[in-house]
């Protein structure tokens, strides 16, 4: 691991502990095992460090997605799999969703009062995109209906979200992989033909 990745790591520990605003640099120097000044040699400020955790997540989350869409599989394997993959790979960040969930709600301050871009929302229209290929593919192989690919894809990216929240939120985490499964079940008999 390069000192900028062990760095990074520790921003991630340091971060979901504390959250954004209240982790400090010294906390994350300490967590990385090294001194105040190396961080600085990587990254001149927080928030540069805070970008380089979007790009990080952005990274872990779009990269096995773009994977999946060119593997031999049909549509209806794809987008199950899409809605698995994604769903299973931000339970796997543990406490480090906590930071996800901090940086999407600062992306969205800054598109919402346009005072900045996002990475994150770049990310999320690459994401709808490979959603609205799938989609287009399965009806056209007859495997889904005919339907509205933006609204639909819109949709699943929402469902997608909402299922991790809950995750976020329920309190018996050993059930949330049978949720899962029901869930998915369920959103992809809306869209069988």
């Amino acid at each position: 691991m390069t000192k900028k990745d062990l760095i990074i790591h520790a921003a991630i520990k340091v971060f979901a502990r504390t959250g954004l605003e209240r982790g400090k640099i010294a906390d994350i120097a300490k967590e990385a095992g090294i001194g105040k000044g190396t961080i600085y040699e990587y990254f001149r400020s927080k928030d540069e460090l805070f970008e380089a955790l979007e790009e990080y997540f952005i990274s872990q989350m779009i990269e096995p997605l773009r994977e999946l869409t060119t593997a031999p599989i049909s549509p209806t394997e794809k987008i199950s799999g899409l809605m698995d993959r994604s769903i299973g790979m931000i339970v796997h960040m543990g406490d480090a969703l906590l930071i996800v969930s901090e940086i999407m709600a600062q992306a969205a301050r800054g598109l919402w009062h346009k005072t900045g871009t996002s990475a994150l929302a770049d990310m999320y229209d690459e994401y709808r995109d490979i959603i609205i290929t799938t989609l287009q593919d399965g009806v056209a192989k007859g495997e889904f209906r005919t339907m509205n690919y933006v609204g639909v894809a819109t949709l699943l990216m929402g469902f997608i979200d909402g299922l991790v929240w809950q995750y976020l939120m329920i309190k018996d985490r050993m059930d949330f992989e049978k949720i899962k499964d029901e869930a998915i079940r369920s959103f992809m008999k809306g869209i069988e033909k």
